[in-house]
């Protein structure tokens, strides 16, 4: 497979066999594509990173544990998987945006924010930021 703006086809043979062309192809957990973007990769993680989350779920979203605990357990627990290889993407301003919700969607669910309550949201992200969390 080779990766360019302009997909081309290749012919390679190895021992009288030709190897086929492929559109993407998954490798050490990472996929592929053909015009070297990594959307599909991000978005792959994100959900295994969601299933994470649904099983910490009780323990994210108890009142009990204070913010900066919560914080600590996204960061060891959640943002690992989400963010497994993510040296080397090349990041558009799509997938940035697929990052920064699947964010939002995490610290909506613990903090039980309704997706309508953005002022609330955009308070806390100011708040947050001053505090310096990531």
């Amino acid at each position: 497979m080779g990766c360019s703006k302009n997909p081309e086809n290749f012919y390679i043979k190895m021992d009288d066999d030709a190897l086929k062309q492929v559109k993407k192809f998954e490798y050490l957990g990472s996929i592929f594509t053909e015009d070297g973007k990594n959307k599909e990769d991000i978005i792959q993680l994100i959900k295994k990173a969601k299933v994470m989350f649904s099983n910490k779920k009780q323990l994210l979203c108890s009142n009990n544990l204070s913010l900066e605990m919560k914080n600590k357990l996204i960061k060891s627990c959640i943002w690992s998987v989400a963010l497994y290889g993510s040296e080397t993407w090349t990041l558009g301003k799509n997938e940035e945006m697929v990052v920064y919700a699947f964010e939002t969607w995490c610290w909506r669910r613990m903090l039980k924010m309704k997706w309508t309550d953005r002022k609330r949201m955009m308070k806390f992200f100011k708040w947050r930021k001053k505090k310096d969390y990531f």
